[in-house]
């Protein structure tokens, strides 16, 4: 969760223990130097974690989602700096989800239309959608919104059969604008549109608008999420089943998996490269972090025998190794796993099917994470962070 410089400094999500998750949190309280400081290496990097928090070593997102909370959306957009904007683009781009209430809605858009009706870009937003937003001008009001039959949110509740929510708390926050439709990212999805025929004291009607929609640019990109109002403190009822279905949906809809690349009969692949070597398809693995691999078997294999080795000095690791016939092979519906301690270990696969075989390595030594003055710190095994090197080899035996 992002709680950073000019957004409010919330630490707890009544979602995330509904939904039994976890959170790491960057606060900045102070908005001092020393909270510009901390909130550049959470981003963007440092000599601990040269990528910073939102990214493993090769670029691929480390958190499913990424909540932005509300507050002063230009404000904490110039904080980041462009490096840091840059990276919440790339997490997202790269498979994360991105979730932004009010100020976290205006920044995930590309500017917005002031007073005048005149639309200006405004740099210090993401532009992970890339269209624009109008204000509401409304402050300190509770909005009643509903669903079309078609939304993707009714998968996860129902919401009393009426596909309405009442009671959200509403502070200044925006709505899509959809006129002109060139100006609409194509993928654009309403989420929810308001009921609302009091005239605004700035600016036309806003009953019907769209004040909460998703954006998802591409199989490997993430889901954008933005929402005008604030559901979010609310701890029962729909405000909070509403909570829980962004969060789903965000989940649901994160980038595919990728492969890193097809393993050779023989040959040794070696994943040792580092961030700032720019080829993510060698580089080293990150903590609870997966790497997919296939492998061609031919007819009439008797065996595969898939072999981890870890590097000399680098190897008090534990990574674990596993498979499956047809589709990525995460841990809970691998067909063949080895859990064992260590880098070093082999898969022996019998009889196997012809076909497309996948491979994955997974990276089960993590940093030790506690709540600081800046929100989360890490300690322990941070030497993780920066990647873990390893060598792996398939054999087959025909």
């Amino acid at each position: 969760m992002d709680s950073g410089i000019k957004l409010y400094d919330r630490t707890t999500l009544a979602v995330v223990d509904s939904l039994n998750l976890s959170m790491e949190v960057f606060l900045a309280k102070k908005n001092d130097g020393n909270d510009t400081l901390m909130q550049h290496r959470c981003f963007v990097g440092w000599e601990q974690d040269r990528n910073g928090a939102l990214l493993y070593p090769d670029g691929a997102p480390r958190f499913r989602v990424l909540y932005v909370n509300g507050g002063l959306a230009g404000s904490h957009g110039r904080s980041l700096g462009e490096e840091g904007r840059e990276a919440i683009r790339k997490y997202v781009a790269a498979g994360g989800s991105y979730l932004g209430t009010c100020a976290g809605a205006f920044m995930a858009s590309s500017g917005y239309y002031n007073d005048d009706n005149i639309y200006s870009k405004n740099n210090n937003y993401l532009g992970i959608w890339p269209g624009r937003v109008r204000d509401t001008y409304l402050q300190d009001k509770y909005f009643t919104m509903y669903m079309d039959e078609d939304c993707p949110l009714l998968k996860y509740n129902d919401f009393g059969g009426d596909r309405k929510v009442e009671g959200i708390y509403h502070l200044n926050g925006p709505y899509a604008a959809l006129e002109p439709q060139d100006s609409v990212p194509a993928g654009t999805l309403p989420l929810l549109r308001v009921d609302y025929d009091t005239i605004p004291p700035v600016g036309p009607s806003i009953d019907n608008a769209v004040l909460c929609w998703a954006y998802k640019a591409s199989d490997k990109a993430g889901t954008v999420i933005s929402m005008s109002s604030h559901p979010e403190d609310i701890t029962t009822g729909e405000r909070l089943h509403l909570m829980e279905a962004f969060l789903l949906y965000a989940m649901d809809n994160n980038g595919s998996p990728v492969v890193k690349g097809e393993l050779l009969p023989g040959q040794v692949r070696e994943m040792n490269r580092a961030t700032e070597d720019g080829e993510p398809l060698y580089t080293k693995i990150g903590d609870r972090q997966y790497h997919h691999f296939t492998v061609n078997v031919p007819r009439r294999t008797k065996k595969v025998i898939v072999t981890l080795e870890g590097y000399e000095g680098a190897d008090n690791y534990d990574l674990s190794l596993a498979a499956l016939e047809g589709d990525f092979a995460f841990h809970h519906k691998a067909s063949s796993i080895n859990l064992e301690s260590g880098c070093n270990k082999s898969l022996v696969l019998k009889k196997p099917a012809t076909g497309k075989l996948y491979i994955s390595v997974f990276c089960e030594t993590t940093v030790t994470s506690t709540f600081g003055e800046n929100g989360f710190e890490y300690s322990g095994r941070t030497d993780v962070l920066n990647g873990v090197p390893y060598k792996i080899k398939v054999d087959l035996v025909r």
